[in-house]
């Protein structure tokens, strides 16, 4: 009896043996798929998706500069509706120059607009962000300005009439000249079309 009890126990353990070869094996390959499918989630996650920046600001106008004088508030025109395809006569937004422009030439999409007192040369700054497309175009537009002036207008108004001096690159453009942070704070305003 104790020879079958015996046989019996090896059985059983052998039996057991066998049962945790198969299971474990199963278990394993279980356990490493979760972490494989967890590594693929992290992985997916972890890849950097291209989003378009979300346009909050009305595309902001670019039209050459035919000419520019010096005026007084009284001289200039009060801001009206522009047609994009006709030239236009209008002041800056002090009012002390008023400009002669021809068709808009081009409108730029903006990210993002604000002002800075740049503190290498203490001068006020104000950066626009432009899309990417935006850029692209403005690159374009500016390498056959070269040595002319642009100005970017809103509301019936110049606010900014640069001269061009090189084709511009990037997605960021800085706006500097002899202005107060005041000033600098109202062009934002402008540009952004804030009321």
């Amino acid at each position: 009896m104790t020879m079958n009890r015996n046989r019996r126990i090896v059985f059983a353990i052998l039996a057991a043996v066998a049962s945790v070869a198969v299971i474990v094996p199963a278990l394993v390959g279980l356990v490493s798929s979760i972490g494989i499918s967890k590594e693929k989630d992290q992985a997916a996650s972890a890849t950097p998706t291209t989003t378009k920046p979300v346009i909050t600001i009305k595309p902001l106008p670019v039209r050459p500069v035919v000419s520019a004088f010096v005026t007084t508030p009284e001289q200039c025109p009060p801001p009206a509706a522009l047609p994009p395809d006709q030239p236009v006569r209008i002041c800056d937004i002090p009012k002390t120059a008023v400009y002669e422009l021809g068709p808009e030439a081009m409108q730029l999409e903006l990210v993002n607009a604000d002002s800075f007192r740049n503190p290498l040369t203490n001068a006020e700054v104000v950066q626009m962000s432009m899309t990417t497309e935006s850029s692209s175009a403005f690159g374009q537009f500016t390498a056959g300005q070269v040595g002319k002036q642009v100005a970017f207008v809103r509301a019936g108004t110049v606010v900014w009439g640069p001269k061009i001096t090189a084709p511009i690159d990037g997605q960021v453009l800085q706006l500097t000249g002899n202005i107060t942070p005041e000033q600098a704070k109202e062009i934002v305003r402008v540009i952004k079309d804030q009321t």
